[in-house]
């Protein structure tokens, strides 16, 4: 999969997105389903009731992002599921399910440390557009985390990112939740043009450095992510 083919922005990506589904509630899973399937940017490739079905569909279909539920009954649990997919397919993208804020979970998912991951607790999911701006956003190789989680969160003492302004933490905030520029730049009530350059500025107070292998934007997400991780259960 190439990233560029997906346009990360508040634009249409250019190519419809490759979803498989995998809960084993299958009441929830169909409702997935038929929702997604309407919407215009994405096509349904397959829908699994367990981890091994999500192996063996992922596999055969190759999709760009597989949407997948934490609590499966028996056996691994989502994530575990999700990282064998992601280690034989690290393109993927992968969106983790969960009902609930688990600090074992979220530990799992931060550890990670690999783009093209999103976080969502199911019962946020009340908007499919916020479902399908997460598949998105894991499509293009980004990091998102549920914004209730993110409201939840809150820098520890002494954190790295105390050095940050009012300002910088917001924008960082937006970036780690998904928000495009446009949309940054509507929140913050500042023009498009300057969120680069503020975006920029943080880069430089937290030493981040731009990689061939990661991109600034996605090591801001993750640093975000695991200086805030304390939550509750």
């Amino acid at each position: 999969m190439d990233h560029d083919q997906f346009n990360y922005s508040d634009e249409a990506p250019l190519l419809r997105i490759n979803v498989l589904v995998c809960d084993n509630e299958s009441l929830f899973r169909e409702i997935l389903v038929a929702a997604l399937d309407r919407e215009p940017l994405i096509n349904i490739v397959g829908a699994a009731a367990s981890g091994v079905e999500a192996i063996e569909l992922s596999e055969k279909t190759k999709p760009d992002v597989v949407l997948m539920d934490i609590e499966l009954g028996e056996g691994p649990n989502g994530i575990s599921i999700a990282n064998d997919i992601k280690e034989a397919f690290p393109e993927t993208g992968i969106v983790v399910l969960s009902a609930h804020r688990n600090k074992e979970f979220l530990s799992s998912f931060l550890d990670k440390g690999t783009s093209g991951w999103s976080f969502l607790l199911k019962q946020s999911i009340s908007d499919i557009h916020s479902l399908t701006r997460a598949i998105e956003s894991a499509a293009a190789g980004q990091v998102t985390m549920d914004p209730s989680i993110m409201n939840d969160l809150f820098p520890r003492q002494r954190s790295i990112l105390e050095r940050l302004t009012h300002n910088q933490m917001e924008a960082l905030m937006f970036i780690s939740s998904g928000y495009a520029d446009t949309a940054i730049s509507e929140e913050l009530q500042i023009d498009e043009n300057l969120v680069e350059p503020l975006l920029q500025t943080i880069y430089d107070d937290l030493h981040i450095e731009n990689t061939e292998t990661i991109d600034q934007r996605v090591q801001a997400t993750l640093l975000y992510l695991q200086e805030t991780a304390q939550v509750s259960s």
